[in-house]
């Protein structure tokens, strides 16, 4: 599927009209041309300007409304609708892994390791971190003991570890993780699909080595079971798990290594493929002579019924190019599309009669990272303040809505993860929970089950 340039021109930045019509791109007659044709969309702030005096008891953020309709809450307001927690300290959770397999705090550079990527079932928090070639167990609650300590009973917090799993391909090498997902449809078939690196020797006579990129799947028990070709790029970024059928959701950022002597970036695909990286059940390939889209996290099925995509939009003429006399650059947005034919359909169709991209420009929001918190919310990281908000598509209406929840001056998030999971049959109902690193700290984070979206 080629990606056509965005064909919305409509709402200033401070409308709010909900009667305004979004104007579309007619789709062509045929089924090939309908499949070349991507909706994009701008949606304004529906927000007032933010009270500058706002206090918060919150420790990591400074909050903010939560629907168009309730501007400004209080902090007592929020603790009604929404709870952040702060799970384990980064630097003692840090400390506390590196100790546990007898590694040093800091990386090759120095630093201090950083958590790289989470991901989370019903029981239990998977991290990882940097330059290392593990998956750490954690468990998803605190845990303590009450003991006795100079003749005082007092509450000892126990280890959050619950074990690690070392990752390592045959024939290939120890892999280091740089994203991470993770499926459970039941805890004893639980598997991990990691992103990462490995060292490959390029040159045995001097002993040097590069970085190699590639997708693979383990077990708990840390058994490799299946891994794509190395690449000597990056060619896989984000990755989510449709749990409806647990194949995979996956970002392509580039399809092949880029030229040196080129200034053009490669296409891009959104892909969805099967659980042992047989075949594509589906892709949607992105990029034009007009600009490039460079896709880099993706969730599953969520708000609006759709799967969604944090893309990056560049224009090809040297990163900016100018529109209506003002110069314009790189921008983010939201793809929402499709991951299945969804039921009541009359007969099984082929993705090419069902998949339809829409691109969602969304005012004061440059999206990042992004989660399926539910089947209703998509939980989305603002690129460059590391502020929190979700997104809701109520049945009926014809775009999403944006509600903000911490401020763009909170303390940044940079990972967010979650356990929502579709069940299936009679399967327990889990509390739906998500997680995010902010500094080097997890939090876990939640609605208050009386709260209900508007």
């Amino acid at each position: 599927m080629q990606l056509q340039e965005q064909v919305y021109e409509g709402l200033s930045s401070n409308g709010t009209h909900s009667d305004d019509k979004v104007r579309r791109r007619p789709f062509g007659q045929n089924l090939r041309n309908r499949l070349n044709n991507i909706v994009s969309m701008y949606i304004p702030s529906q927000g007032s300007v933010e009270r500058k005096n706002d206090e918060s008891t919150c420790e990591h953020a400074e909050l903010l409304s939560a629907t168009d309709a309730k501007v400004d809450l209080a902090p007592k307001m929020f603790d009604e609708l929404y709870s952040i927690q702060l799970l384990y300290n980064g630097e003692d959770l840090v400390r506390s892994i590196v100790e546990g397999i007898g590694t040093p705090m800091s990386t090759s550079t120095g630093t201090t390791r950083k958590i790289t990527s989470i991901a989370a079932d019903d029981h239990t928090l998977y991290a990882c971190l940097e330059e290392l070639p593990y998956v750490f167990l954690l468990k998803a609650h605190q845990e303590s003991q009450v003991c006795e300590l100079d003749g005082t009973l007092r509450r000892k917090e126990l280890s959050p570890i619950k074990g690690y799993i070392q990752l390592h391909v045959p024939g290939i090498g120890d892999l280091v993780p740089h994203e991470l997902s993770v499926y459970s449809p039941t805890p004893e078939s639980t598997v991990m699909y990691i992103v990462g690196w490995v060292r490959i020797i390029v040159d045995p006579k001097n002993y040097t080595t590069e970085k190699r990129w590639l997708l693979a799947k383990f077990s708990l028990a840390g058994q490799h079971l299946a891994r794509t070709p190395v690449y000597s790029y990056q060619r896989y970024s984000g990755l989510a798990i449709d749990t409806h059928d647990g194949s995979l959701i996956l970002a392509f950022p580039q399809l092949k290594e880029q030229s040196t002597n080129s200034h053009d970036c490669t296409t891009a695909q959104l892909c969805k493929l099967t659980q042992g990286f047989e075949r594509r059940i589906f892709s949607v390939t992105m990029g034009n002579n007009v600009a490039t889209y460079r896709p880099d996290f993706v969730s599953q099925e969520s708000a609006g019924r759709f799967c969604w995509a944090s893309v990056q939009r560049t224009p090809r003429s040297d990163g900016t190019q100018v529109k209506n006399g003002q110069m314009t650059s790189t921008s983010r947005r939201l793809f929402s599309f499709p991951g299945r034919q969804l039921e009541g359909g009359e007969k099984k169709q082929s993705a090419r009669e069902w998949l339809q991209v829409m691109s969602w420009d969304f005012a004061d929001l440059t999206p990042g990272r992004i989660v399926a918190f539910d089947a209703d919310r998509l939980l989305v990281v603002d690129a460059n303040t590391g502020s929190l908000s979700y997104v809701t598509w109520q049945q009926g209406h014809d775009r999403p809505t944006l509600h903000r929840i911490t401020r763009p001056h909170s303390k940044p998030i940079s990972l967010i993860c979650s356990n929502y999971k579709v069940a299936h049959g009679e399967q327990e109902i889990v509390l739906n929970v998500a997680y995010f690193v902010s500094g080097s700290s997890i939090y876990s984070f939640s609605f208050r089950e009386d709260y209900v979206a508007e």
